[in-house]
This record gives C-alpha cells, structure tokens and sequence, in this order.
C-alpha cells in the first residue's frame, strides 16, 4: 500500500475541560506544507493579538493594559514567539513532509462566556490527508470459483 498526501488539514481550536468546551476558531485545507505553515503563522498572529494585544495596537485605551509577568501563563506571547521563529518552523515544515502532523499549543486561566474562570488551551494544529492505495494489486493473480 501506498499513501500520498492530497494536502494538509489546518486548524485553530480553543478547549476547556473544566467549561465543558470545544470551539473550532478556523479551519483551512491547504494544497502544500508551506501554505499550511503560512496559515498557521496568520493564525498565530491573529491569536496573539486577541489573547495579548500590544499596548500600542488594538481598539484598547492607553493605559487599560496590563503587562503579565514573565512567568505568568500568556498564551498570546507563545503563539507571538512561534510566529516568529522561522528556523523553528523549518523543522515543523520537515515534518510535514515526511507525514507527521504538528502543533502549537498554550494555555493559561481565563474567563468563558463572562460567568466563570476557567483553564482554556488554544491549539494550533495541521496534518497531513493522505490517500492509502494499492499498488500492488496487478501483481495478485485473478482466482476463478471452479464451475
């Protein structure tokens, strides 16, 4: 059997056990590992704004952030990180190749739907879909039932 990869599922989710919640926030099928990981670095960036938007970008007031500490659970910071470590990237992109699937993942506390604090984890994720085939089915002689 052979497998081929007819493209590269993509996909942000955002989960909390404790809340009882799965939210996919985006989804895209891309036709090679480097659109994939292109996609995943704007989804990285847009994750970053939303969870740890800079003081000086976004529709916040000056002054009404906060800056978390260095040891402090920041999502945002990690995805911001990611998106821009390339060398990192091109091992992730290495391992598309080969059919393996990668991730990005962070979490930290949070509050779901304004009622309650909760653990929440943001996944970026892509894998390969890949198509199994027989290419050996030539070689198998036809067997007849005897009349």
């Amino acid at each position: 059997m052979t497998t081929v990869h007819d493209g590269y599922w993509c996909e942000t989710v955002a989960r909390s056990p404790e809340a009882e919640g799965e939210w996919i926030l985006g989804g895209y099928r891309a036709s090679t590992p480097r659109l994939a990981l292109r996609w995943m670095r704007r989804q990285a960036r847009r994750l970053s704004d939303a969870l740890d938007p800079l003081p000086d970008r976004g529709p916040f007031p000056p002054g009404s952030l906060r800056q978390v500490g260095p040891h402090g659970p920041n999502p945002g910071r990690i995805f911001r990180e990611w998106a821009a470590d390339l060398r990192f990237q091109e091992v992730q992109l290495a391992a598309l190749v080969t059919g393996r699937h990668i991730s990005v993942n962070a979490g930290g506390p949070d509050r779901v739907w304004g009622r309650c604090d909760a653990d929440v984890y943001y996944s970026l994720s892509c894998r390969p879909i890949a198509l199994d085939f027989l290419t050996d089915w030539r070689l198998v002689a036809p067997q007849y039932a005897h009349a």
